[in-house]
């Protein structure tokens, strides 16, 4: 009996090698994973102003609005603790639980979107940008789109803010 599903296994194997025009070979070849990538869905805006600058009115900014600044990480700084070079890069974390618990206990997933994150960078060429997710498209994934009101909050603060740490 084992020997009669080894040969229907080997059978079904060989025709689907046939069908696919694949040979023997090109089955037991280690298979190349295809990866694809998409393209993140965030919300870019180039600084007239220095990485410093922009990162300090960025910083002014959340405060000005009444968020709490949770975290800042320095991922440059973290490069450099291992003798590595990174280009200014810096996270801001900040939020409000009056604005976060409620979308939470709406999706609970959220979680992993909150607090609130900016991403200031120093491209190659020197320009500054101020990256942070695109809200109204989380809020579609995580299936609460109809939350329009605090979405149109979030988006306008956000806007709001990067706009502000972006002037020169």
């Amino acid at each position: 009996m084992k020997t009669l599903i080894a040969l229907t296994t080997l059978a079904i194997a060989t025709a689907a090698c046939a069908v696919n025009g694949s040979t023997a070979e090109a089955m037991t070849a280690p298979a190349t994973p295809t990866i694809k990538h998409h393209a993140p869905h965030v919300i870019t805006v180039q600084s007239g102003a220095d990485f410093e600058t922009t990162l300090a009115q960025l910083r002014a900014a959340i405060d000005k609005r009444g968020f709490k600044t949770f975290a800042v990480i320095d991922h440059a700084a973290g490069a450099a603790s291992i003798d590595q070079p990174l280009r200014p890069t810096t996270l801001v974390i900040f939020g409000n639980p009056r604005g976060g618990t409620p979308l939470m206990q709406a999706e609970q997933r959220l979680g992993l979107e909150l607090p609130l994150k900016m991403l200031v960078i120093q491209q190659e060429a020197g320009a500054v940008s101020i990256i942070y997710n695109d809200m109204a498209h989380l809020f579609h994934e995580y299936g609460i789109a109809e939350m329009t009101v605090p979405l149109g909050k979030i988006k306008g603060a956000l806007g709001a803010i990067a706009e502000e740490a972006a002037v020169d």
